[in-house]
């Protein structure tokens, strides 16, 4: 494995020469297993010479997060000149995840027991009725659980049971927050989930009623910035010049076409797959990150002629099924849609209050309202389940907010 990851000879006999090769090599073809690049795979290579030197590791043995905590700072304090970084805490963490992933693996790493709390099992249904009572969507658990989590600690400090939590610890647990300058928006999302979590305790009889009721929303004032999405001249300019022939840029253009025509999101593009595609009908199916519900669309010419341009020349041969992959090999499914997108907005100079796919996203449900399209249709579009989500574009064009019969594709032109 280390022959393979590296060119120069002296390289690969001082790989080899040093203890714990087999050991080392076994997690490496882990890696590699697990598709990571292979720049990645020699940092890690190198960073684990420095563990078994800094560790004297001669044998493998079970170790601590104490033990490899120390050892990285020492590491970082080293006086290395060929070490960029030398001392600094970036370096220090590099070290700690090398070393805990390598012991991990091999089952060596002591986990310490992590102390349980009296709502740990509260905690633990509450997240099980998020996921297959109420069916959300995985990201909504993902952040809710950690605010609830964190709710629950603050009222241990002060109850030793559920019962006794009252309107006033509500009100001081957000006042703390507000105090450490939480904004709005952020507030927003705790709000929401501190809610959630008092009307499952209240439907257990495990808390006093009509607790939720105490919690007000903080005021967010959305229209106070103008339009979050760029104009859709500037969409328009964004797609025309990227029209190169490198791979990059034809799989740029395919992603940019789908945020701006269909107003996909981020983890929508990267989900999309090749047997998602219908070419014989024309349609392309899309599972939704919420609540996991599919749509199907039919292929727009514009589109359909980006995407089989990528899938010609831009798109390397490879066993993923996922339609957009990594440049370089081993290839994987791409994640960084954002960085494609903002990359090619702020070299144009695009004005926008934010970038990514996104903006796109409001670019093109601002595009619908502007040529007749009803609310109603275009939140059917982009997959919300309510007008209210939606509403938002009707503030930001509402001299132009009319009612239609149907909607039109060919209107996101």
């Amino acid at each position: 494995m280390i022959e393979s990851l590296f060119q120069r000879q002296a390289i690969i006999a001082k790989h080899m020469e040093s203890p714990l090769v087999n050991e080392r090599e076994d997690y490496l073809r882990h890696l590699a297993v697990e598709e990571k690049c292979q720049t990645s795979i020699q940092d890690r290579a190198t960073l684990l010479m420095d563990v078994i030197r800094v560790m004297n590791m001669t044998r493998l043995r079970p170790v601590d997060r104490n033990e490899i905590a120390l050892a990285a700072e020492r590491w970082a304090a080293e006086e290395l000149v060929y070490r960029r970084h030398a001392g600094c805490k970036t370096s220090a963490r590099r070290f700690i995840l090398a070393a805990r992933s390598w012991f991990r693996f091999h089952g060596l790493l002591i986990q310490a027991e992590k102390p349980t709390c009296w709502f740990d099992q509260i905690l633990e249904d509450f997240v099980h009725e998020m996921r297959y009572k109420l069916e959300l969507s995985p990201f909504t658990i993902k952040h809710a659980s950690p605010r609830a989590r964190s709710f629950l600690i603050w009222a241990a400090t002060r109850h030793d049971n559920l019962k006794s939590i009252s309107p006033q610890d509500i009100d001081d647990f957000f006042a703390t927050k507000r105090e450490i300058g939480w904004r709005p928006s952020t507030l927003a999302g705790l709000c929401h989930s501190v809610r959630m979590l008092l009307k499952f305790l209240e439907s257990r009889g495990w808390c006093k009623a009509g607790l939720w009721r105490v919690i007000r929303h903080p005021t967010i004032r959305r229209c106070d910035t103008g339009a979050i999405g760029p104009s859709w001249k500037d969409v328009r300019r964004l797609i025309d010049k990227t029209d190169g022939t490198k791979p990059r840029d034809l799989r740029a253009k395919a992603i940019l076409l789908l945020c701006a025509v269909y107003g996909l999101r981020a983890n929508e593009i990267t989900r999309l797959s090749l047997n998602d595609f219908d070419w014989y009908n024309e349609t392309f199916t899309v599972r939704r990150s919420k609540r996991g519900r599919t749509q199907q669309f039919p292929i727009q010419f514009e589109v359909g002629e980006g995407i089989i341009r990528y899938l010609q020349n831009g798109r390397p041969h490879c066993s993923c099924r996922n339609l957009f992959v990594t440049q370089f090999g081993p290839y994987r499914p791409l994640t960084s849609v954002w960085a494609v997108v903002a990359k090619r907005m702020r070299k144009l100079g695009i004005k926008a209050h934010n970038f990514g796919p996104h903006s796109l996203r409001h670019a093109c449900a601002t595009q619908l309202l502007r040529t007749g399209t009803a609310l109603r249709d275009i939140a059917d579009f982009l997959g919300h389940r309510s007008m209210g989500s939606v509403s938002i574009y009707a503030k930001y064009d509402s001299r132009t907010l009319r009612e239609v019969a149907a909607f039109r594709l060919r209107g996101v032109r």
